[in-house]
């Protein structure tokens, strides 16, 4: 048997995931990817200086050794997690999981793995615990609707148990700033999203509204109700000093970031500004 290096296998998992080719990728993964790895505390592997620095300013350990992105021990159990959930393997996708989250601790997709075994075993206060957490690392419009989206099912869940019509209000304002951040194409249906149909359409359109007001509202109880000011500021102040440093085309990496989450029409300027000089370079 051919013994591939592990940034082959962790490309090749990658892709077989990304294409939903479950079969192929497990076959491939038992007979490549040790689920049993020991990990040693203080490495860590992060994708971007962003990543490293929401690690450094929200979790507090100590960095021993940083893995080099080739070897993105993290990605490659985050996968795997995803193709055993996907055959119902809920203890070793715990422990791939688990592997994720330690190599690192800011990867959303670790923690969305991780809540989808909370909930399949009804572990509700973990399951809420680490959706709230997953706020603080989303820096993609697509991660962001997915915390919102566990956020809803959370609710929606105490609304089953409880009855209470607060419960219900939340989980429907959560599920309205879901697809809010979702592609057009890619909508919640509350119903679809539970084992049991508890809803009709007067309940949900009972509490539609502005954006705005839902995110007000939310506020008000202190949840989320938006991308992470962390994320954010981090980002812009990234960009300026790459901006500064003459490094045009990673500060776009970060504002584009920024302006994603926010749409804010100052990052805008600031994008076009930076376009204008790439453009200019490359007629020089």
């Amino acid at each position: 048997m051919e013994i591939k290096p592990i940034p082959k296998i962790i490309e090749e998992m990658n892709i077989l995931v990304s294409e939903e080719k479950f079969d192929e990728a497990i076959e491939f993964a038992k007979e490549n990817v040790n689920l049993n790895k020991e990990y040693v505390e203080g490495e860590y592997v992060f994708k971007n200086l962003l990543e490293e620095l929401l690690f450094q300013i929200t979790i507090n350990k100590e960095i021993k050794k940083k893995i080099p992105l080739i070897l993105d021990y993290s990605s490659l159990y985050s996968n795997y997690g995803n193709v055993l959930l996907h055959f119902n393997e809920y203890d070793n996708a715990l422990k791939s999981f688990k592997l994720a989250y330690d190599y690192n601790p800011v990867n959303v997709k670790a923690i969305f793995g991780l809540c989808e075994i909370h909930k399949h075993n009804g572990d509700w206060n973990e399951y809420y615990d680490l959706t709230i957490r997953s706020f603080k690392y989303d820096y993609s419009t697509e991660d962001l609707a997915k915390s919102f989206e566990n956020l809803s099912i959370y609710y929606l869940n105490e609304y089953q148990d409880s009855n209470d019509e607060e419960n219900l209000k939340l989980a429907i304002y959560l599920n309205k700033l879901s697809e809010y951040y979702k592609d057009n194409d890619s909508k919640n249906n509350l119903n679809d999203i539970l084992d049991e149909n508890i809803l009709d359409e007067n309940s949900i359109n009972e509490y539609d509204g502005p954006i705005e007001d839902i995110r007000e509202y939310l506020k008000s109880k202190g949840l989320p109700y938006g991308p992470s000011i962390e994320v954010i500021t981090i980002c812009k102040n990234l960009g300026f000093q790459l901006d500064e440093d003459k490094k045009v085309v990673p500060a776009l990496f970060y504002f584009n970031i920024a302006y994603d989450l926010t749409k804010d029409p100052a990052i805008k300027d600031v994008i076009d500004d930076l376009n204008t000089k790439v453009e200019r370079r490359l007629n020089e």
